[in-house]
């Protein structure tokens, strides 16, 4: 764990009771605030560390968050390192939004309102594949249950992993679903983090590798409604595309899917049903998908774009591409990174090398296939020593794996898309 995680914990993370009394711990909103005075001073969060907290403050005059409760905050040493060291016994790690780790695609979508911690248990690797949400009501009868697990196994053999929120129901069927078929998934949680972790029916995938369960709230913590809405958003940001199985017309799944449709986070589609949620979703903008096209999801995406008149990255590729502005992402520790320029919705090409084009190609003519280097030139029409260069920058950047015959499998597209 970086300094800076340690200083962002102090900042924003709960710990015992005791310790959290007096001053209450900055929400993202207070925490996003303090950020941006930090940067204009030059300063990061790890500096409050070793430096003089009262002297670093000098000039903050907020009067929403004084300056005593942040020095408060910052008192919590003992407190901060009893939980780590409980937090690392159970297999907990942590990561900060500005780290390397952190999933590229939630900061992206979400930018500020990306959470600034991460709480997690399994393999964090599996934060960076190619993924499909899956939600639906917690009010299901065994035919909802049934239509989640095939959805999950049906995804899982077509190269997508599941991302849910590991709630019973229709979370829990889809997860099993994928991973009972070989397929990764990531569970983003709300509350019990490290007794979920350990439970019977997810344990043995965590251990394989198969499965990590996240949380931006203390690993710790019990059922809170407002945590479980607000977890709802990064379900979708980690995902390529959603599918809600069913939804009522209130509630978190039917909130979740229209901040979604409203941001335009992900691509959202909706399991065909009578069901009054499923119907009005669709009325809002969601796209209809029977159960006989779980099959073939990515032709069920390029479909209904074309029904739209839009562009996505499965039905039209542009033959040429500018020139790169050569900008990368801001590493700063606000997180304020620049939206994604590539949206499966709505594809606009604006500032893409031909690096980039070669992974979009490759994702609409491969999908999440292994590969052979050989093949893969063949099939994008491209000189075998230019594939195998831009292979190497792949795996680099972890846009790739390789796998024990040596072919190449895609883990995750340009831009998380």
């Amino acid at each position: 764990m970086t300094e800076r995680t340690k200083a962002i914990l102090l900042f924003t993370s709960y710990f015992a009771k005791e310790a959290d009394r007096v001053y209450k711990p900055l929400s993202l909103t207070e925490w996003n605030k303090l950020v941006r005075w930090l940067k204009a001073k030059d300063l990061n969060p790890e500096h409050f560390l070793t430096g003089a907290p009262a002297t670093l403050l000098t000039g903050w005059n907020d009067q929403s968050i004084s300056k005593n409760r942040l020095l408060g905050l910052l008192e919590r040493k003992t407190a901060l390192a009893l939980s780590l060291d409980k937090w690392t016994r159970a297999g907990v790690w942590i990561i900060g939004r500005g780290e390397p780790g952190y999933p590229v695609k939630v900061r992206e979508k979400l930018k500020d309102l990306a959470p600034n911690i991460f709480f997690g248990v399994g393999d964090k690797e599996l934060l960076h594949q190619v993924y499909a949400g899956v939600v639906g009501s917690r009010d299901t009868d065994e035919n909802d249950l049934n239509t989640a697990s095939t959805l999950g196994a049906r995804l899982s053999q077509q190269g997508f992993g599941v991302v849910s929120g590991g709630a019973k129901g229709v979370d829990e069927a889809a997860m099993l679903g994928a991973l009972e078929n070989g397929g990764a998934c990531v569970g983003i949680l709300a509350d019990t983090l490290i007794k979920k972790s350990t439970s019977m029916a997810y344990r043995n995938y965590i251990l394989n590798g198969k499965l990590v369960l996240i949380t931006p709230y203390n690993p710790e913590a019990g059922f809170n409604a407002g945590n479980a809405m607000g977890r709802n958003k990064l379900i979708y940001a980690l995902s390529n595309l959603a599918i809600v199985v069913k939804s009522d017309t209130k509630g978190g799944t039917w909130e979740g899917a229209k901040e979604n449709i409203k941001n335009r986070w992900t691509p959202l589609f909706v399991v065909e049903s009578t069901e009054k949620g499923n119907v009005e979703i669709v009325k809002l903008g969601g796209n209809w998908i029977a159960k006989n096209e779980f099959s073939n999801i990515q032709g069920v995406m390029a479909a209904r774009s074309s029904d739209r008149g839009e562009k996505t990255l499965f039905n039209s590729m542009p033959p040429t591409a500018p020139a790169s502005t050569g900008k990368e992402p801001s590493e700063e520790i606000a997180s304020e990174v620049p939206a994604t320029e590539i949206s499966v919705i709505n594809f606009e090409l604006k500032s893409i090398d031909l690096f980039q084009l070669f992974l979009i190609r490759w994702s609409e003519s491969v999908g999440y296939f292994p590969i052979s280097s050989a093949d893969l030139s063949k099939r994008l029409e491209l000189q075998l020593k230019q594939v195998d260069s831009w292979l190497k920058k792949a795996a680099k950047d972890k846009y790739i794996i390789e796998d024990n015959n040596h072919n190449w499998r895609l883990v995750r597209s340009f831009s998380g898309c």
